[in-house]
């Protein structure tokens, strides 16, 4: 397995899951950085035959430089979905943030309920917490790090 080449964070932000930076940023970032080498290399010049020739000649005509440029910046597209379904998983517990706790308090309290019906409400959300205690606390996804923040 390669090593993470990037990092993101997992965040509840406006009622949902998202990734920081958002992947669209990386793809961003990557494909300036590759237009930069590959404008660089106009730059650079080399003596072939009695006549100068810039570099990037040379690299826009190498099948494998371009593979791997092509590779390097499109690699995201597949890390993109494979994050998206990781934060899918989030949607279950959506109505943990989503909940009024002080309206949820008062309609608890304001409620007779047996020890029976206490219990098993105070049973659901145990089982949720180890559901929740049970989700990676990071995973890496292709080249991306993908960490879970408390």
């Amino acid at each position: 397995m390669m090593l993470p080449f990037f990092e993101v964070k997992v965040l509840l932000e406006g009622g949902s899951c998202v990734v920081s930076p958002d992947i669209k940023e990386i793809q961003t970032s990557i494909n300036r950085a590759a237009n930069a080498v590959l404008k660089s290399t106009k730059n650079v010049t080399k003596w072939v035959k009695g006549t100068t020739q810039t570099f990037y000649d040379w690299v826009a005509k190498d099948k494998e430089i371009v593979k791997v440029i092509l590779l390097l910046t499109g690699s995201i597209e597949g890390t993109k979905n494979k994050v998206e379904t990781f934060l899918a998983g989030f949607k279950e517990f959506e109505w943990l943030w989503k909940l009024d706790i002080v309206k949820t308090q008062q309609e608890v309290s304001a409620k007779a309920m047996s020890n029976e019906s206490y219990e098993k409400e105070l049973k659901k959300l145990m089982d949720t917490e180890n559901k929740i205690n049970k989700i990676p606390k990071s995973v890496q996804i292709g080249a991306t790090h993908v960490l879970c923040v408390d």
